[in-house]
């Protein structure tokens, strides 16, 4: 008796279990077809991945060619090699340090943004492109400290030895006659933001006397998001300042003369040059028609009285910034109106 009492219980308490369970499918089914109606075929996942901002807590971090600073991780957190992933420790450090830097002598305004004495190897890589270099050191540098000979400099000498000024174009009479050294020099880190709208890891040069100065204005241009389409060392573009500013390159150092005889601020590190392309340099005649407009490519941009994008005037950021450090701006000179050019004058 007592077993079958059991049973009963058993067969009772089972009948009452199987009505919820089937009520409970039910619902699970009914809300399985409506999601599939509401999502026209899409799954929970398709829905999420297309709209993170409410599916999930975090979202998904987007990886592209450049990155804002806030995607990458502080320094505190790379501690830990094992917490960072290898790919992600090469996006750091593609976007924090240059090729050319040596980090222990990076002396960091903000992150991305640091200035180190010009070591060996990028020292190097100047000599003859935008820093110059006697004759006889570029013959040593062309044919590796092969060639002997004594000479006195010669006109026609530039005649024999084309293919050594073609490939290293900066060289001087006399090394004595160089009025910047290495020591006077700068190699800078700098964020910026491209015409895409990518963070990219600029490079420039420039004299230790305003590189704090280039630094602050840079980083707040960085954090309005100020777009700036290259900037790269003028050996890029073989020490051409024409190449360079076709390619809408933004520099500082390269040791050239603005006229026949007499070097430009850049030749001293002491000059910017910012977006070219839609700032052209501008030369008039003293009867106001334009004489000269540089690059070539910018000749729309001539007319400052038209808006477009990237144009530098009185009321433009980066005019601001560089006006109350003290710089110079060229789209002020009377005649010839240098409107991507800032220069600051310590010599």
């Amino acid at each position: 008796m007592v077993l079958i009492y059991h049973e009963d219980v058993i067969k009772e308490f089972t009948r009452q279990l199987i009505k919820p369970f089937f009520t409970i499918v039910g619902i699970i089914l009914l809300c399985t077809l409506l999601a599939r109606f509401v999502l026209r075929g899409e799954t929970l996942m398709d829905w999420a991945n297309e709209n993170p901002e409410i599916a999930f807590a975090t979202p998904i971090p987007v990886v592209k060619i450049g990155l804002d600073i806030e995607t990458l991780p502080d320094e505190g957190e790379l501690e830990d090699e094992d917490e960072v992933s290898e790919s992600e420790e090469a996006v750091y450090e593609r976007m924090f340090v240059s090729e050319w830097s040596v980090p222990e002598n990076m002396t960091v305004f903000r992150p991305g943004f640091s200035k180190e004495p010009i070591n060996d190897a990028l020292f190097e890589y100047m000599k003859g492109i935008s820093f110059p270099i006697t004759l006889e050191e570029a013959i040593a540098i062309f044919y590796d400290d092969e060639y002997e000979f004594e000479f006195e400099f010669d006109e026609d000498l530039e005649h024999e030895f084309e293919e050594v000024y073609a490939l290293l174009p900066n060289i001087v009479e006399n090394a004595e006659d160089i009025v910047i050294s290495r020591d006077d020099l700068v190699f800078l880190s700098l964020l910026h933001y491209d015409f895409n709208g990518d963070v990219q890891l600029g490079e420039m040069i420039c004299n230790v006397l305003i590189a704090d100065d280039v630094l602050a204005i840079f980083y707040e241009l960085y954090l309005t998001g100020y777009q700036l389409e290259s900037i790269q060392l003028i050996e890029v573009y073989g020490g051409s300042d024409t190449f360079s500013m076709i390619y809408n390159n933004t520099h500082s150092f390269n040791y050239r003369e603005s006229s026949p005889g007499r070097l430009s601020l850049h030749a001293y590190g002491l000059a910017i040059d910012v977006n070219p392309v839609p700032n052209p340099y501008v030369a008039y005649n003293n009867n106001g028609t334009i004489r000269k407009i540089s690059p070539i490519g910018s000749e729309e941009f001539a007319d400052r009285t038209r808006d477009f994008p990237h144009k530098i005037d009185e009321d433009d950021l980066i005019f601001i910034l560089f006006d109350e450090r003290g710089f110079v701006w060229g789209g002020n000179w009377r005649l010839q109106k240098d409107y991507h050019h800032f220069q600051k004058d310590l010599r």
